[in-house]
């Protein structure tokens, strides 16, 4: 099993930030691997809640996760549904207020398909994430 949690703390208000974190549309405009990100289906409540479908796609086969939980602003998680060598993979980000900013952690848990590529996959998921969450608080903070 591969499990790790990103921490990040930004000056952008938590409300901010979570839109920018849960704006499934936008991912590709700050992710620079991302070719294109949409939404396969609306969620509750629209357009990006529960029940939202974001399709990721970048080099091989698309990336396609469903939100699992949404309580903004403090709190999402989807989980995957195709498109990586991975089962049981479910990411979980939590936001609080830090000061005037925003503290976030997004907490991830995945299950290689081959057993024994956890070293390859663990840093190859930190990056893809990392990425992710980096270009969402750059996004938040007015960078994008």
């Amino acid at each position: 099993m591969i499990e790790f949690t990103l921490t990040r703390t930004t000056t952008a208000p938590i409300e901010t930030v979570f839109d920018a974190l849960t704006d499934h549309r936008t991912i590709a405009d700050y992710v620079w691997a991302c070719r294109r990100s949409t939404l396969d289906r609306e969620g509750t409540p629209a357009p990006n809640g529960v029940g939202a479908i974001r399709r990721l796609e970048a080099v091989g086969p698309p990336i396609v996760e469903e939100i699992i939980e949404f309580q903004r602003p403090t709190r999402y998680a989807y989980r995957l549904l195709s498109g990586a060598p991975v089962r049981d993979h479910v990411g979980t980000v939590e936001l609080r207020e830090a000061g005037s900013g925003t503290a976030v952690s997004w907490h991830l848990r995945s299950t290689p398909k081959i057993p024994g590529v956890d070293w390859l996959l663990r840093p190859v998921l930190k990056k893809v994430i990392g990425e992710l969450f980096n270009g969402a608080i750059t996004a938040a903070e007015g960078g994008a």
